[in-house]
């Protein structure tokens, strides 16, 4: 049996989380505010925003770039309810696209359904497989 994304709970870890269970701050306190600052260091940005979850740091991205009502949003049919979810909260539509066997996206099927009204492609790796993002930008400009 293979674990599925098993955590790395070590000492460094365990003390980490205690340092911040005694500060008194379990949300925004000044160690979130290091790990931005770290972060906007790390990759040479000014500001970063930790968001508690992907999925709250994709539906402000979607409303970071404008998505809302009358848009369309691809997003493969296998994937978690969040990555839809996301788009509806915007006041968009989720449009699902076939995946394959190895349940990325199927990519012909992707390029029959880009229109007009489509804002956004959301790809998801699912499993360890990383979707073929060449590909999606190649069907992508292919359409400009």
């Amino acid at each position: 049996m293979i674990p599925f994304s098993p955590p790395r709970i070590d000492q460094k870890v365990i003390d980490e989380v205690t340092k911040c269970l005694s500060s008194g701050w379990i949300t925004t306190g000044s160690r979130t505010k290091t790990f931005e600052k770290k972060i906007a260091e790390y990759a040479g940005c000014g500001n970063v925003l930790a968001v508690n979850s992907w999925t709250a740091g994709a539906e402000m991205l979607l409303h970071w770039f404008g998505i809302g009502p009358g848009d369309e949003v691809i997003v493969p049919a296998y994937t978690y309810c969040a990555t839809a979810n996301i788009i509806i909260h915007c006041g968009a539509k989720p449009v699902l696209v076939d995946v394959n066997e190895d349940f990325c996206i199927n990519f012909e099927s992707l390029d029959n359904l880009i229109s007009p009204k489509t804002k956004a492609i959301i790809s998801v790796d699912l499993g360890g497989l990383p979707v073929d993002y060449e590909k999606i930008n190649s069907i992508i400009n292919k359409k400009e």
